[in-house]
């Protein structure tokens, strides 16, 4: 295995520093070793080997309140669903995760930016997992004002 590819590989294998106010573990949850992310060819991703979430593959454009995102999950019909709703912290640190480790090949996911989700409490917020600049590379979760939806059932 070269450099590059370990260290692709150490992304998602590293635990990450969250904020205090946060407390979430950041390791993988439900996405083991096993966990793939396969494109259903509906709009939506899943999950398979693992926790088998269903993903919404497109997110949503720029929503600023945390009211909005939540109506926007809720409104959401894919693949004849209507069980939508905003992820946890954990869920979507689950999600960079395979594909951080290349577990989602073929499947076209745009994760840049900010997304709303859910802290341990149920307590809705925007943010986003960046890439650390420590000496191993990882993850860490910064709060932000506003982001997109990218919704998951169940």
């Amino acid at each position: 295995m070269d450099n590059r590819m370990k260290n692709r590989w150490r992304k998602g294998l590293v635990a990450v520093a969250l904020l205090a106010t946060l407390g979430v573990a950041a390791r993988p949850g439900e996405a083991g070793e096993g966990s793939a992310l396969i494109d259903r060819g509906n709009g939506i991703v899943e999950e398979v080997g693992g926790a088998g979430r269903m993903w919404q593959q497109e997110r949503s454009g720029a929503l600023h309140s945390l009211a909005e995102a939540e109506a926007y999950a809720k409104a959401l019909t894919l693949g004849g669903y209507t069980d939508w709703r905003l992820p946890t912290t954990q869920e979507l640190y689950d999600l960079y995760y395979l594909v951080d480790v290349k577990k989602a090949a073929g499947v076209a996911l745009r994760l840049e930016g900010n997304y709303w989700a859910t802290d341990p409490d149920g307590n809705g917020m925007a943010g986003s997992w960046e890439i650390g600049d420590q000496c191993e590379p990882s993850r860490s979760y910064f709060k932000k004002k506003w982001g997109y939806v990218r919704a998951v059932r169940p």
